[in-house]
């Protein structure tokens, strides 16, 4: 047996001990933990939807990666803590409001990216292999997109114009580029 799969088990367990760990503190309500982790586990999702909101016209003006408390009491009249983590404001419109919402789940090519190349570049070492279980963990969990981020994204009626975008392209592709090139 491969001396090194002991350390792809102690990556997964990694995984596993700093996901357990993230919401053990969340539901201690700390700040600066809150803050910490918030660093890991907000920044590459709030890049993405800059990023995207700077490809797609929103022109983004604010980004936030200060978490916020926001107490609030349940269904059940118990007081409980909700956490902001960060966002970015941008000029959403019905042509960009589906891409800036969803834009975290394109760290999933990131971390699909990664999956495949990253030994290709690094060594197959036991600190190689733990960092690159950090990393997979660190853009998956960042993937997600949140609540507000499924509000933006329905907004503007935007599904409707990509929609109508892919609808387009289906035909165009149907009717026209493959009548061209069977023709050729």
């Amino acid at each position: 047996m491969n001396k090194l799969y002991i350390w792809h088990f102690a990556g997964i367990v990694l995984v596993v001990m700093l996901s357990q760990f993230k919401n053990s503190l969340l539901n201690k309500g700390r700040i600066w933990s809150v803050f910490l982790f918030g660093l890991m586990d907000t920044l590459p999702h709030e890049i993405a939807h800059w990023i995207i909101a700077s490809l797609t016209g929103g022109r983004p003006h604010g980004f936030s990666i200060i978490p916020k408390r926001i107490p609030y009491t349940d269904i059940n009249g118990n007081d409980r803590i909700l956490w902001d983590f960060g966002s970015v404001q941008a000029f959403v419109t019905f042509y960009n409001a589906a891409a800036i919402g969803m834009a975290p789940l394109l760290l999933l090519g990131g971390a699909f990216l990664t999956y495949t190349y990253y030994f290709d570049f690094m060594p197959n070492e036991w600190w190689s292999i733990l960092l690159f279980y950090l990393i997979l963990y660190i853009l998956i969990a960042n993937s997600i997109p949140s609540t507000q981020d499924f509000k933006v994204a329905a907004s503007q009626n935007s599904w409707l114009f990509y929609l109508i975008f892919l609808g387009i392209g289906f035909v165009a592709y149907e009717y026209v580029i493959k009548e061209f090139t069977n023709n050729i």
